[in-house]
């Protein structure tokens, strides 16, 4: 069985789990068709992330700028909203464009300027977030405050559409679309080739710069998504939107079987996580246990990942080892 078939059959594992503890637990309060129709919106922001933060972290990178990324965004968007009179689309399309520079700015960094990934991002992390506080709607003695964003051509989006909500229906298609381009293109397979040896995707002739410019562009265009249907939820936007997200479509990765080391793991497995979490968060939150615990729950569970994906990749390593002496052997 290939390893990644593995891990997400684990994933999958530990979701029927604690969905099967949080039913048992709440009982009808959990298992019922309006909570599961919540707890996908809850968990699709973090899969639309969680895309383009797969692709960075199959490469082997990291990237802990996402939750400012979504602020900026959407207080670009605020700003257009406030002070001009360009039409919802338009506006959108510029807030996505936010992402897309924001994109560059890190895999350039990241791709050509050489700067490790965790430093490089956690850099952009502060500038973002302060660009966000630069472009914070003030009152006239310079106090920051939301921004209503309640015009219904843009709150629709936080609506549902049939059974569930739009912004579900965008995290499939977005799902759709990034694991055919992960698994059926050659952007896909260099992105597997530099998280698995950098030096080996070198000599194939792989640029390296580009494939993480584009694996980084792709988080910011996802974080601007994510930050439409973000604000078009709360119908409002604040400087502090996006704080604190970075953890959560880096854990639903972990969870779902992307190695940190890079080179394995999927877009489908990265999903299964995004519910894991969205599942945890709506559990707690349900059983009224203290927020500041879903934050030790989470942790925790990130902690065993990782130990556990440090442990299997040693566990190849030394069976790899040993199938060559063997073979070296009976040569």
């Amino acid at each position: 069985m290939k390893q990644t078939t593995l891990r997400r059959l684990i994933s999958l594992g530990m979701l029927a789990i604690l969905f099967i503890l949080f039913t048992v637990i709440s009982g009808t309060g959990f298992f019922n068709a309006d909570n599961l129709v919540e707890l996908l919106r809850d968990a699709s922001v973090v899969a639309i992330v969680g895309v383009g933060v797969t692709y960075v972290i199959i490469t082997s990178g990291i990237d802990l700028s996402t939750g400012s990324i979504m602020g900026v965004c959407g207080m670009v968007m605020a700003n257009i909203y406030a002070y001009t009179l360009i039409p919802i689309p338009l506006m959108i399309l510029c807030g996505i464009l936010v992402g897309v520079v924001c994109g560059i700015i890190n895999g350039f960094i990241v791709g050509e300027l050489h700067v490790p990934e965790f430093i490089g991002t956690l850099a952009t992390l502060s500038l973002f977030r302060a660009l966000t506080y630069v472009f914070a709607i003030r009152d006239q003695n310079g106090v920051i405050q939301s921004q209503p964003m309640t015009v219904s051509s843009y709150t629709v989006l936080g609506t549902k559409a049939g059974p569930l909500y739009i912004v579900t229906y965008v995290m499939i298609a977005v799902i759709v679309i990034g694991q055919i381009i992960l698994r059926y293109t050659r952007m896909g397979t260099n992105l597997y080739a530099i998280g698995a040896n950098k030096k080996a995707a070198v000599l194939s002739g792989i640029h390296i710069d580009r494939t993480q410019i584009f694996a980084y562009v792709v988080t910011g265009i996802c974080c601007a998504i994510g930050a439409v249907f973000t604000t078009a939820r709360l119908q409002s936007a604040t400087a502090l939107l996006g704080d604190g997200f970075e953890f959560d479509p880096i854990s639903a990765a972990v969870v779902g079987g992307v190695s940190l080391a890079g080179g394995s793991g999927d877009i489908l497995g990265m999903l299964i996580g995004a519910l894991f979490m969205g599942t945890l968060e709506n559990g707690v939150r349900k059983l009224g246990i203290n927020s500041a615990m879903q934050y030790v729950i989470k942790g925790t569970i990130i902690i065993l990942v990782v130990i556990f994906d440090g442990w299997n990749r040693k566990r190849l390593a030394d069976k790899a080892v040993e199938e060559g002496e063997k073979e070296e052997k009976t040569a």
